[in-house]
Order: C-alpha cells, then sequence, then structure tokens
C-alpha cells in the first residue's frame, strides 16, 4: 500500500507538472537558476596594455619598457587589480616552439614588473602561442601584430580562493651557517639536524651535510661546462655557478636561502642580476623555468651589494643543474674578429668588473663580438690546440684613440697577429 501510494503521489506531481507548462506564459524576468549561479567575469579597469616583439624574440626592447614604465604609474591610481599576461606568437614555426617562445615573453615580462614593484601574487601568466592571433597575417606589419603579450588590468576577484589554515610547523626557527669562509646559507633548524645525521650515518661525524662551491674567477667560468651566451647573441655579466650538495640526496620540505657577496658595491649595485639555466631551444643561457628559485638583490648601508639566491634542491635533484647567477650585457655594438694566425678557436673579450665575458660568434667564418659597454676590455683566446692565453689588453693588440677610450668603445675590426698570442 505505501508504494501505490508514492506511485500515486508522484504521477499526480508529474500531471501537475506537465499542466503547468501548457499554460500561457505572461512575459516575466529570466531568473534562471543557473544563469544566476555563473561568476561573472572581472570587469576590465583600464585598456589592456600589449608589449611587442620582434621575429623569434623575447626581450623586451626599449621602446616596449616605456610601456610598462607607463603601465606603473596607471596602476598607482587603482586601488586594488589584477593583471592577466598573455603570451602570443604569430603563426611561423611549430605549435611546440611557439608556445615555448609565447611562454618566454610572459616570463620576460612578468620579471619586468616584479622588478618595477609588481607583487608576483597579483600577475596571472597564460601561453597560448600561436592560436590566438589579434590580426589575420597578410603582411609582415600585421604579423608583428600577433608577437605580443597582452596585459589585461582586472579588479580583483570578489571571492579570491580560500586558503586552508596552515597547520604550526614544529620545525619553526632558521639557522645560519658560513660555507667555505665566502658564502652564507639560512637553513631550517630541522632541515639542518637532518643533514647532519645523515653526514653522521656515513661517518663523517661533525660534517654540517652541506657543500656548496662557487666557481666566481674569469677563467673558471669559461672552462666550466655552462653557455657564455645569453639567448642568443649576448655575453653575460656574472656573479658565479653555484653548485649546491646535501648528504640527503633529495630536495629539503623547506627553502634554504645562500648569500653572496661579490665584494664589489659599484660594479654589481646596478646589476639586474638573474637566476638562468640552459634552454633546450637554443642551448644558450636563458632565464630559470623554476619559480621556486628566487634571487633578491640587497644593498646594505649604500655600500655594499648581497645576493640572496633561494632553493630547495640539491644540484644533482634539479633539472636544470648547477645555479647560474648572471645578468644580459647587453649587444648593440659588433666587433669583427680577424685571425691572421690560423690558431685561434674561440676569442673572450672580458672585463673585471662586474666580471663580465663576451664570447665569439662566428658568421660566414668571420668571428664577430657582439657587446654594449666594457670597462678596461681584455682578450682571451681559446687556441685550436685547447690552451688558452693569459689576459691581453685590447690596446697591446690595437691602439684605442682618446675618442674611443672616452665612449669606453672597442675598434669595430681587429686583426690578430702571432706576436698577439705571445707572452
Amino acid at each position: 500500500m505505501k508504494l501505490k501510494g508514492l506511485f500515486v503521489a508522484g504521477l499526480i506531481s508529474l500531471t501537475t507538472t506537465l499542466g503547468a507548462q501548457t499554460k500561457p506564459q505572461s512575459p516575466k524576468v529570466d531568473n534562471n537558476p543557473q544563469k544566476a549561479a555563473i561568476a561573472e567575469e572581472p570587469r576590465e579597469l583600464s585598456p589592456a596594455v600589449n608589449i611587442f616583439f620582434d621575429i623569434n624574440e623575447s626581450e623586451i626592447t626599449t621602446k616596449e619598457q616605456k610601456k610598462l614604465e607607463s603601465l606603473i604609474n596607471t596602476l598607482k591610481g587603482i586601488k586594488e587589480y589584477r593583471l592577466v599576461l598573455t603570451g602570443h606568437t604569430d603563426s611561423t614555426g611549430n605549435d611546440v616552439y611557439n608556445m615555448e617562445l609565447s611562454r618566454d615573453r610572459v616570463d620576460e615580462v612578468f620579471d619586468a614588473l616584479i622588478s618595477l614593484g609588481i607583487n608576483e601574487k597579483w600577475m596571472m601568466p597564460k601561453y597560448f602561442g600561436r592560436s590566438k592571433p589579434r590580426v589575420g597575417e597578410t603582411n609582415k606589419e600585421k604579423a608583428a601584430q600577433n608577437r605580443r603579450v597582452e596585459i589585461t588590468i582586472i579588479e580583483k576577484p570578489k571571492e579570491e580562493p580560500k586558503v586552508e589554515p596552515v597547520k604550526p610547523d614544529p620545525c619553526v626557527g632558521d639557522t645560519t651557517i658560513m660555507l667555505n669562509g665566502q658564502l652564507e646559507m639560512t637553513i631550517n633548524k630541522c632541515d639542518l639536524k637532518k643533514l647532519q645525521d645523515q653526514a653522521k650515518a656515513k661517518g663523517k661525524s661533525g660534517d654540517l651535510g652541506i657543500k656548496v662551491s662557487k666557481i666566481s674567477d674569469i677563467m673558471g667560468i669559461i672552462q666550466s661546462d655552462m653557455p657564455l651566451v645569453y639567448k642568443q647573441k649576448e655575453g653575460m655579466e656574472w656573479v658565479g655557478i653555484i653548485d649546491v650538495k646535501f648528504a640527503v640526496d633529495s630536495c629539503l620540505e623547506h627553502p634554504v636561502t645562500i648569500t653572496i657577496d661579490p665584494m664589489d658595491f659599484e660594479g654589481y649595485r646596478k646589476s639586474r642580476v638573474k637566476v638562468l639555466a640552459k634552454s633546450l631551444k637554443t642551448g644558450n643561457m636563458d632565464n630559470s623555468k623554476d619559480r621556486n628559485k628566487k634571487i633578491r638583490k640587497r644593498t646594505i648601508k649604500k655600500d655594499a651589494v648581497k645576493f640572496d639566491v633561494t632553493l630547495n634542491c640539491p644540484t644533482s635533484k634539479d633539472a636544470e643543474g648547477k645555479i647560474v647567477l648572471a645578468a644580459p650585457a647587453g649587444a648593440s655594438k659588433v666587433v669583427e674578429i680577424k685571425d691572421k694566425t690560423k690558431q685561434i678557436e674561440t676569442v673572450y673579450i672580458v672585463q673585471e668588473s662586474p666580471i663580465t665575458i663576451i664570447q665569439s660568434q662566428t658568421v660566414d667564418n668571420k668571428m664577430y663580438i657582439n657587446y654594449k659597454k666594457l670597462e678596461n676590455p681584455q682578450f682571451i683566446f681559446k687556441l685550436t690546440d685547447g690552451t688558452y692565453t693569459e689576459m691581453i689588453p685590447v690596446n697591446s693588440v690595437k691602439k684605442i684613440s682618446k675618442k674611443l677610450q672616452a665612449a669606453k668603445a672597442l675598434g669595430k675590426k681587429y686583426k690578430i697577429k702571432g706576436k698577439h698570442l705571445r707572452d
């Protein structure tokens, strides 16, 4: 009887509903609950800013950098906002290449905005490769419109993602230790104990379980296995190459911070050092893709510069390998090197403060140096037998005019003769 009663009630309910659908409907406001449940898109607060790029390039030009600086002024008048950064390319090349290129472009804009004071938590990066062109590509000018990063300024979402309460960390507290007499490391006390215990288990009682080595001399960097060219053509200003080893061959639960003091305030106070890594696309140096690795420059009492590098993993567990700390040195001028000795494999022009290394590039069997500005430049030659010369002052190879000395520039051509390679 109960089942029958339920069946009848259901039938009455169904009949009532069907009957209601046949009645004429008067115009009403659409209160569709499905539509009401759809969250509103964040409102744009200002016109989008487009940062354009040269073909196959992700470097921000001076002209586009000014747009970013202008954007900062606009944002000063907005109380709360978020930035959506979308990277795009033109239609040339394959999908994989263009997706990586669009990512590189967004990363460059992302880092540039951080350096201008924008909180990285307020930016949302997205990469589209060539899938969302701005215009149809009928000529070079229109194709250029698609090589861009769009910066959309939106209002702060009304409902920010809820953050789960963080459980208290039983290992609260850091310890700062000296390494190799040159570097400082700040490490969580529990992580340090874990490393010390592991070192002790291996019969190394009293060992901290941490080894950090740094290459920061010109010849050491040149002879390392690291590329010396930033992206496609620039040399670099170097702080050094860091190799981190833990007794526990795994990543730590808490990040460690390594502090490096180059002991050269004037040389590094304006430097824009980054964490770099070898690009799988070009084989040269590019920005690290690991957002967990960060670098911060500190100016202390206006007479010292220190760099704090944050990481979690030893080099052996880091897909990018050793940590490279360097900055692009610029490439607005070109010098041609003519080797009359037939003994030279590679030419390096170097500067001692800040450490700058510019490696020659060969085009049509001719060697070229791309540079921007150098103080007291010197040559180093790698010879075909694998040996290197000492540093040779540029003016020992070619007399520099007072005009070039004042401009801190090199001559347009240098002819290297046998006598230049001899002690």
